[in-house]
Protein backbone atom coordinates (compact mmCIF):
# COMPACT_ATOMS: atom_id res chain seq x y z
CA UNK A 1 0.00 0.00 0.00
CA UNK A 2 1.36 3.43 -0.93
CA UNK A 3 1.58 6.16 1.71
CA UNK A 4 -1.35 8.57 1.81
CA UNK A 5 -0.37 11.93 0.32
CA UNK A 6 -2.43 15.00 -0.39
CA UNK A 7 -2.46 14.09 -4.08
CA UNK A 8 -3.68 10.55 -3.45
CA UNK A 9 -6.18 11.96 -0.97
CA UNK A 10 -7.60 14.18 -3.72
CA UNK A 11 -7.86 11.20 -6.06
CA UNK A 12 -9.69 9.06 -3.54
CA UNK A 13 -11.99 11.79 -2.35
CA UNK A 14 -13.08 12.47 -5.91
CA UNK A 15 -14.58 9.00 -5.63
CA UNK A 16 -16.05 9.68 -2.19
CA UNK A 17 -18.47 6.84 -1.75
CA UNK A 18 -21.38 8.23 -3.69
CA UNK A 19 -23.20 5.25 -2.28
CA UNK A 20 -22.30 6.36 1.24
CA UNK A 21 -23.60 9.84 0.59
CA UNK A 22 -26.73 8.49 -1.07
CA UNK A 23 -27.28 6.24 1.92
CA UNK A 24 -27.36 9.25 4.18
CA UNK A 25 -29.69 11.08 1.86
CA UNK A 26 -27.53 14.13 1.19
CA UNK A 27 -26.19 13.64 -2.33
CA UNK A 28 -27.76 16.09 -4.74
CA UNK A 29 -29.30 18.07 -1.90
CA UNK A 30 -29.99 21.73 -2.59
CA UNK A 31 -27.19 24.07 -1.68
CA UNK A 32 -27.26 25.76 1.69
CA UNK A 33 -29.12 29.06 1.66
CA UNK A 34 -26.38 30.96 3.49
CA UNK A 35 -22.60 30.61 3.76
CA UNK A 36 -21.09 28.87 6.78
CA UNK A 37 -17.90 30.32 8.25
CA UNK A 38 -15.40 27.76 9.56
CA UNK A 39 -12.33 28.81 11.57
CA UNK A 40 -9.47 26.60 12.68
CA UNK A 41 -5.87 26.85 13.78
CA UNK A 42 -3.16 26.17 11.24
CA UNK A 43 -2.60 22.44 10.94
CA UNK A 44 -2.40 21.14 7.38
CA UNK A 45 -4.70 23.88 6.10
CA UNK A 46 -4.48 22.56 2.54
CA UNK A 47 -5.92 19.25 3.72
CA UNK A 48 -8.73 21.05 5.57
CA UNK A 49 -9.44 23.03 2.41
CA UNK A 50 -9.73 19.73 0.54
CA UNK A 51 -12.34 18.57 3.04
CA UNK A 52 -14.22 21.85 2.68
CA UNK A 53 -14.10 21.73 -1.12
CA UNK A 54 -15.38 18.17 -1.06
CA UNK A 55 -18.19 19.13 1.30
CA UNK A 56 -19.19 22.11 -0.82
CA UNK A 57 -19.13 20.11 -4.06
CA UNK A 58 -20.75 16.88 -2.90
CA UNK A 59 -22.96 17.98 -0.04
CA UNK A 60 -24.29 21.31 -1.23
CA UNK A 61 -22.36 23.42 1.25
CA UNK A 62 -21.25 27.02 1.11
CA UNK A 63 -18.44 26.81 3.64
CA UNK A 64 -15.79 29.52 3.87
CA UNK A 65 -12.67 28.40 5.72
CA UNK A 66 -10.11 30.55 7.52
CA UNK A 67 -6.91 29.23 9.13
CA UNK A 68 -5.37 31.20 12.00
CA UNK A 69 -1.89 30.55 13.47
CA UNK A 70 -2.03 28.21 16.47
CA UNK A 71 -0.30 30.49 18.98
CA UNK A 72 -2.78 33.33 18.33
CA UNK A 73 -5.86 31.26 17.51
CA UNK A 74 -7.96 31.40 20.69
CA UNK A 75 -7.24 35.04 21.61
CA UNK A 76 -7.91 36.05 17.99
CA UNK A 77 -11.22 34.19 17.92
CA UNK A 78 -12.32 35.78 21.18
CA UNK A 79 -11.39 39.28 20.03
CA UNK A 80 -13.21 38.88 16.74
CA UNK A 81 -16.25 37.30 18.38
CA UNK A 82 -16.58 40.12 20.88
CA UNK A 83 -16.23 42.50 17.93
CA UNK A 84 -19.38 41.00 16.40
CA UNK A 85 -17.98 38.49 13.91
CA UNK A 86 -19.68 35.10 13.76
CA UNK A 87 -17.79 31.96 12.85
CA UNK A 88 -20.51 29.34 12.73
CA UNK A 89 -18.16 26.39 13.31
CA UNK A 90 -14.87 26.72 15.20
CA UNK A 91 -12.04 24.51 16.30
CA UNK A 92 -11.64 24.72 20.07
CA UNK A 93 -8.83 23.29 22.19
CA UNK A 94 -9.99 21.42 25.26
CA UNK A 95 -8.42 23.92 27.65
CA UNK A 96 -10.44 26.81 26.16
CA UNK A 97 -13.76 25.01 25.68
CA UNK A 98 -15.28 25.77 29.11
CA UNK A 99 -14.23 29.41 28.85
CA UNK A 100 -16.02 29.72 25.51
CA UNK A 101 -19.03 27.79 26.75
CA UNK A 102 -19.37 29.72 30.02
CA UNK A 103 -19.12 33.03 28.17
CA UNK A 104 -21.83 32.10 25.69
CA UNK A 105 -19.59 31.85 22.64
CA UNK A 106 -20.52 28.23 21.87
CA UNK A 107 -23.72 26.23 22.34
CA UNK A 108 -24.46 22.74 23.71
CA UNK A 109 -25.05 20.04 21.11
CA UNK A 110 -27.26 17.56 22.99
CA UNK A 111 -30.47 18.68 21.26
CA UNK A 112 -29.22 18.10 17.72
CA UNK A 113 -30.29 15.14 15.54
CA UNK A 114 -27.96 12.15 15.47
CA UNK A 115 -25.96 13.16 18.53
CA UNK A 116 -27.14 10.25 20.68
CA UNK A 117 -25.80 7.71 18.18
CA UNK A 118 -22.50 9.57 17.90
CA UNK A 119 -22.08 9.55 21.69
CA UNK A 120 -22.52 5.77 21.74
CA UNK A 121 -19.61 5.37 19.32
CA UNK A 122 -17.12 7.29 21.47
CA UNK A 123 -14.70 6.08 24.09
CA UNK A 124 -16.46 7.00 27.40
CA UNK A 125 -13.42 8.88 28.74
CA UNK A 126 -13.28 11.08 25.67
CA UNK A 127 -17.02 11.65 25.68
CA UNK A 128 -16.88 12.79 29.29
CA UNK A 129 -14.03 15.16 28.48
CA UNK A 130 -16.10 16.82 25.74
CA UNK A 131 -18.82 17.76 28.21
CA UNK A 132 -19.01 21.16 29.86
CA UNK A 133 -19.08 21.50 33.62
CA UNK A 134 -22.90 21.39 33.54
CA UNK A 135 -22.79 17.97 31.85
CA UNK A 136 -23.86 19.13 28.40
CA UNK A 137 -21.88 18.22 25.30
CA UNK A 138 -19.88 21.26 24.18
CA UNK A 139 -18.07 19.83 21.15
CA UNK A 140 -17.63 16.95 18.72
CA UNK A 141 -14.16 15.37 18.33
CA UNK A 142 -11.61 16.94 16.01
CA UNK A 143 -8.95 14.57 17.34
CA UNK A 144 -7.66 13.00 20.51
CA UNK A 145 -4.06 12.50 21.55
CA UNK A 146 -1.78 11.87 24.48
CA UNK A 147 1.90 12.18 25.33
CA UNK A 148 4.25 9.36 24.38
CA UNK A 149 7.97 8.64 24.76
CA UNK A 150 9.85 8.37 21.46
CA UNK A 151 13.40 7.08 21.11
CA UNK A 152 16.10 7.17 18.43
CA UNK A 153 16.85 3.48 17.93
CA UNK A 154 20.02 3.83 15.79
CA UNK A 155 21.57 6.25 18.29
CA UNK A 156 20.89 3.99 21.26
CA UNK A 157 22.14 0.87 19.48
CA UNK A 158 25.24 2.65 18.21
CA UNK A 159 26.06 3.64 21.78
CA UNK A 160 25.66 0.09 23.03
CA UNK A 161 22.30 0.75 24.70
CA UNK A 162 20.33 -2.37 23.87
CA UNK A 163 16.83 -1.27 24.88
CA UNK A 164 15.02 2.02 25.51
CA UNK A 165 14.66 3.30 29.05
CA UNK A 166 11.95 1.73 31.19
CA UNK A 167 12.34 4.20 34.06
CA UNK A 168 13.15 7.88 34.44
CA UNK A 169 16.40 7.04 36.22
CA UNK A 170 17.42 4.91 33.26
CA UNK A 171 16.51 7.65 30.77
CA UNK A 172 18.67 10.15 32.65
CA UNK A 173 21.49 7.59 32.88
CA UNK A 174 21.33 6.97 29.12
CA UNK A 175 21.31 10.71 28.42
CA UNK A 176 24.33 11.36 30.64
CA UNK A 177 26.26 8.56 28.90
CA UNK A 178 25.37 9.83 25.41
CA UNK A 179 26.50 13.34 26.30
CA UNK A 180 29.69 12.17 28.01
CA UNK A 181 30.58 9.99 25.00
CA UNK A 182 29.87 12.94 22.67
CA UNK A 183 27.18 10.99 20.83
CA UNK A 184 24.66 13.79 21.39
CA UNK A 185 25.02 17.34 22.67
CA UNK A 186 21.46 17.30 23.99
CA UNK A 187 20.16 13.72 24.25
CA UNK A 188 16.75 14.56 25.76
CA UNK A 189 14.07 16.63 24.00
CA UNK A 190 11.05 17.25 26.26
CA UNK A 191 8.11 19.29 24.96
CA UNK A 192 8.65 22.44 27.02
CA UNK A 193 7.36 24.87 24.38
CA UNK A 194 5.47 27.97 25.57
CA UNK A 195 2.12 27.20 23.93
CA UNK A 196 -0.89 25.52 25.62
CA UNK A 197 0.12 22.26 23.93
CA UNK A 198 3.58 22.17 25.48
CA UNK A 199 4.92 22.86 28.95
CA UNK A 200 1.79 22.39 31.05
CA UNK A 201 0.49 19.14 29.50
CA UNK A 202 4.07 17.87 29.69
CA UNK A 203 4.10 18.91 33.37
CA UNK A 204 0.89 16.95 34.03
CA UNK A 205 2.13 13.95 32.06
CA UNK A 206 5.32 13.62 34.07
CA UNK A 207 3.41 14.15 37.31
CA UNK A 208 0.97 11.39 36.37
CA UNK A 209 3.89 9.10 35.50
CA UNK A 210 5.09 9.58 39.07
CA UNK A 211 1.70 8.56 40.44
CA UNK A 212 0.88 12.13 41.45
CA UNK A 213 -2.22 14.27 41.07
CA UNK A 214 -2.11 17.86 39.91
CA UNK A 215 -5.70 18.71 40.91
CA UNK A 216 -7.92 17.41 43.69
CA UNK A 217 -11.54 16.30 43.36
CA UNK A 218 -12.67 19.95 43.48
CA UNK A 219 -10.21 20.85 40.70
CA UNK A 220 -7.93 22.82 43.01
CA UNK A 221 -4.19 22.78 42.26
CA UNK A 222 -2.46 20.62 44.89
CA UNK A 223 1.02 20.22 43.40
CA UNK A 224 2.69 21.47 46.58
CA UNK A 225 1.22 18.48 48.43
CA UNK A 226 2.28 15.79 45.94
CA UNK A 227 5.76 14.21 46.33
CA UNK A 228 5.51 12.81 42.79
CA UNK A 229 5.23 16.29 41.31
CA UNK A 230 8.30 17.37 43.26
CA UNK A 231 10.22 14.34 41.94
CA UNK A 232 9.30 15.21 38.37
CA UNK A 233 10.40 18.84 38.81
CA UNK A 234 13.64 17.85 40.50
CA UNK A 235 14.36 15.64 37.50
CA UNK A 236 13.60 18.52 35.13
CA UNK A 237 16.03 20.72 37.04
CA UNK A 238 18.65 17.95 36.96
CA UNK A 239 18.51 17.39 33.19
CA UNK A 240 18.57 21.15 32.59
CA UNK A 241 21.55 21.75 34.88
CA UNK A 242 23.42 18.83 33.29
CA UNK A 243 22.78 20.43 29.87
CA UNK A 244 21.01 17.35 28.58
CA UNK A 245 18.21 19.48 27.07
CA UNK A 246 18.52 21.93 24.19
CA UNK A 247 17.63 25.34 25.71
CA UNK A 248 15.89 26.18 22.45
CA UNK A 249 12.87 24.14 23.59
CA UNK A 250 11.89 26.84 26.08
CA UNK A 251 11.37 29.37 23.29
CA UNK A 252 9.57 27.20 20.75
CA UNK A 253 6.01 28.41 20.15
CA UNK A 254 4.39 25.11 19.24
CA UNK A 255 4.70 21.37 19.67
CA UNK A 256 5.07 21.15 15.89
CA UNK A 257 8.23 23.26 16.00
CA UNK A 258 9.55 21.23 18.92
CA UNK A 259 9.11 17.84 17.26
CA UNK A 260 10.86 19.01 14.10
CA UNK A 261 14.09 19.22 16.09
CA UNK A 262 13.89 15.44 16.46
CA UNK A 263 13.88 15.06 12.66
CA UNK A 264 17.61 15.80 12.70
CA UNK A 265 18.46 12.52 14.44
CA UNK A 266 20.61 14.37 16.99
CA UNK A 267 18.49 13.49 20.03
CA UNK A 268 17.96 10.17 21.81
CA UNK A 269 14.61 10.67 23.55
CA UNK A 270 11.61 12.89 22.86
CA UNK A 271 8.28 13.36 24.64
CA UNK A 272 5.42 14.80 22.60
CA UNK A 273 1.95 14.16 21.21
CA UNK A 274 1.49 10.71 19.70
CA UNK A 275 0.76 11.86 16.16
CA UNK A 276 4.13 13.57 15.77
CA UNK A 277 5.74 10.14 15.51
CA UNK A 278 3.99 9.96 12.12
CA UNK A 279 6.29 12.60 10.63
CA UNK A 280 9.35 11.54 12.64
CA UNK A 281 9.19 7.85 11.69
CA UNK A 282 7.04 7.97 8.57
CA UNK A 283 8.24 10.86 6.40
CA UNK A 284 11.74 10.24 5.01
CA UNK A 285 11.46 13.42 2.96
CA UNK A 286 11.54 15.37 6.24
CA UNK A 287 13.07 13.19 8.93
CA UNK A 288 16.39 11.38 9.15
CA UNK A 289 14.65 8.88 11.45
CA UNK A 290 12.29 7.58 8.80
CA UNK A 291 11.32 5.00 7.92
CA UNK A 292 10.64 3.70 11.42
CA UNK A 293 14.06 4.39 12.96
CA UNK A 294 12.32 6.33 15.71
CA UNK A 295 9.99 4.25 17.83
CA UNK A 296 7.73 4.63 20.83
CA UNK A 297 8.03 2.81 24.10
CA UNK A 298 5.66 2.80 27.05
CA UNK A 299 5.93 5.91 29.18
CA UNK A 300 8.11 5.43 32.29
CA UNK A 301 6.82 5.07 35.82
CA UNK A 302 3.09 4.36 36.08
CA UNK A 303 2.83 4.71 32.30
CA UNK A 304 0.04 7.27 32.68
CA UNK A 305 0.16 10.30 30.41
CA UNK A 306 -2.05 13.30 29.79
CA UNK A 307 -4.82 12.67 27.24
CA UNK A 308 -7.17 15.22 25.72
CA UNK A 309 -9.75 15.71 22.98
CA UNK A 310 -9.92 18.89 20.93
CA UNK A 311 -13.14 19.66 19.16
CA UNK A 312 -15.39 21.27 16.61
CA UNK A 313 -17.85 23.64 18.25
CA UNK A 314 -20.90 25.60 17.07
CA UNK A 315 -21.27 29.32 17.69
CA UNK A 316 -24.17 30.11 20.01
CA UNK A 317 -25.13 32.99 17.72
CA UNK A 318 -25.14 31.09 14.43
CA UNK A 319 -28.14 31.88 12.25
CA UNK A 320 -27.68 28.69 10.25
CA UNK A 321 -27.77 26.00 12.93
CA UNK A 322 -28.92 23.15 10.68
CA UNK A 323 -26.15 23.79 8.17
CA UNK A 324 -23.54 24.32 10.90
CA UNK A 325 -24.48 21.00 12.52
CA UNK A 326 -24.37 19.22 9.18
CA UNK A 327 -20.80 20.49 8.67
CA UNK A 328 -19.80 19.42 12.19
CA UNK A 329 -21.20 15.94 11.57
CA UNK A 330 -19.14 15.76 8.37
CA UNK A 331 -15.92 16.89 10.08
CA UNK A 332 -16.20 15.26 13.48
CA UNK A 333 -18.81 12.55 13.05
CA UNK A 334 -20.02 10.10 10.45
CA UNK A 335 -22.27 12.08 8.13
CA UNK A 336 -21.30 10.13 5.00
CA UNK A 337 -21.41 6.71 6.64
CA UNK A 338 -17.69 5.98 6.20
CA UNK A 339 -16.09 8.26 8.84
CA UNK A 340 -14.51 10.07 5.93
CA UNK A 341 -12.76 13.03 7.58
CA UNK A 342 -11.87 11.19 10.80
CA UNK A 343 -10.45 8.28 8.78
CA UNK A 344 -8.44 10.55 6.49
CA UNK A 345 -6.89 12.34 9.45
CA UNK A 346 -5.69 8.95 10.72
CA UNK A 347 -4.22 8.07 7.33
CA UNK A 348 -2.68 11.43 6.47
CA UNK A 349 -1.44 12.68 9.83
CA UNK A 350 -1.81 9.94 12.42
CA UNK A 351 -4.40 12.06 14.24
CA UNK A 352 -6.30 9.72 16.50
CA UNK A 353 -9.98 9.90 17.34
CA UNK A 354 -12.17 8.50 20.13
CA UNK A 355 -14.05 6.04 17.91
CA UNK A 356 -12.61 2.56 18.73
CA UNK A 357 -14.09 0.91 15.63
CA UNK A 358 -11.72 3.00 13.49
CA UNK A 359 -8.75 0.93 14.63
CA UNK A 360 -10.25 -2.33 13.41
CA UNK A 361 -10.23 -1.10 9.80
CA UNK A 362 -7.57 -2.88 7.66
CA UNK A 363 -6.62 0.37 5.89
CA UNK A 364 -5.95 2.11 9.20
CA UNK A 365 -3.98 -0.85 10.58
CA UNK A 366 -1.80 -1.03 7.46
CA UNK A 367 -1.18 2.72 7.47
CA UNK A 368 -0.19 2.90 11.13
CA UNK A 369 2.10 -0.10 10.73
CA UNK A 370 4.41 2.06 8.58
CA UNK A 371 5.28 4.35 11.49
CA UNK A 372 4.19 2.89 14.82
CA UNK A 373 3.39 -0.30 16.68
CA UNK A 374 -0.39 0.20 16.74
CA UNK A 375 -0.99 -2.34 19.50
CA UNK A 376 1.57 -0.58 21.69
CA UNK A 377 -0.01 2.80 20.92
CA UNK A 378 -3.45 1.47 21.88
CA UNK A 379 -1.93 0.11 25.11
CA UNK A 380 -0.60 3.58 25.85
CA UNK A 381 -4.10 4.97 25.27
CA UNK A 382 -5.35 2.62 27.97
CA UNK A 383 -3.06 4.58 30.29
CA UNK A 384 -4.31 7.96 29.08
CA UNK A 385 -5.55 10.21 31.88
CA UNK A 386 -8.00 13.07 31.43
CA UNK A 387 -8.61 15.89 33.89
CA UNK A 388 -11.74 17.84 34.75
CA UNK A 389 -9.95 21.02 35.83
CA UNK A 390 -10.01 22.50 32.32
CA UNK A 391 -13.79 22.73 32.73
CA UNK A 392 -13.23 25.50 35.26
CA UNK A 393 -13.58 29.06 33.90
CA UNK A 394 -10.16 30.03 35.26
CA UNK A 395 -8.27 27.16 33.65
CA UNK A 396 -7.24 28.66 30.32
CA UNK A 397 -5.75 31.71 32.05
CA UNK A 398 -4.00 29.51 34.60
CA UNK A 399 -2.63 27.34 31.79
CA UNK A 400 -0.94 30.36 30.17
CA UNK A 401 0.33 32.08 33.31
CA UNK A 402 1.72 28.86 34.79
CA UNK A 403 4.26 28.40 31.98
CA UNK A 404 6.80 31.06 33.09
CA UNK A 405 6.57 29.75 36.66
CA UNK A 406 7.42 26.22 35.50
CA UNK A 407 10.18 27.49 33.22
CA UNK A 408 11.66 29.33 36.20
CA UNK A 409 11.61 26.08 38.17
CA UNK A 410 13.38 24.30 35.30
CA UNK A 411 16.12 26.94 35.16
CA UNK A 412 16.60 26.80 38.93
CA UNK A 413 15.38 30.35 39.47
CA UNK A 414 13.36 29.08 42.42
CA UNK A 415 13.46 25.90 44.44
CA UNK A 416 10.99 23.19 43.55
CA UNK A 417 8.88 23.73 46.71
CA UNK A 418 8.79 27.49 46.11
CA UNK A 419 7.77 27.09 42.47
CA UNK A 420 5.03 24.59 43.26
CA UNK A 421 3.61 26.94 45.90
CA UNK A 422 3.57 29.69 43.26
CA UNK A 423 1.41 27.50 41.02
CA UNK A 424 -1.05 26.93 43.87
CA UNK A 425 -1.12 30.66 44.61
CA UNK A 426 -1.71 31.45 40.93
CA UNK A 427 -4.71 29.15 40.70
CA UNK A 428 -6.28 30.60 43.85
CA UNK A 429 -5.83 34.14 42.53
CA UNK A 430 -7.85 33.34 39.41
CA UNK A 431 -10.93 31.90 41.13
Amino acid sequence: MQPITRRSFLRTTSLLGTSAVLADGFFGEARADKPINLAGWVFKPDTVKDYVDLYNQKLGGQVKYEAIPWAQYHPTMETRAFGGEIFDVMYCAHNFRERWYANGLIRPLDDLPGIAELKKKMNPQNLESLKAKDGKLAGVPYFTSLFILIYNEPMLQGAGIKAPAKSWDELVEHSLKLKKDKVSDYPFLPNWNVSPSGTMPQFMTDAFSEGANVFDARNKVIVDQEPGVARAMERWQKVWKAELVNPEVLTKTSSTDTHRLFWTGRYAYHTNHSYYLKTIAGEPENSKLAPKKAKMTMYPGTGQTYMWTDSYTINAKTKTLDDAWKLVRFLGGNLTGDWHVQRQWCLISGLDNPYPEMYEHPEIIASYDRWVDLKLLRRQYEKGKVIAAYKEPWYSEYDVKAVPIVHNIIRGGVTVPQGLKELVKLQKSLE
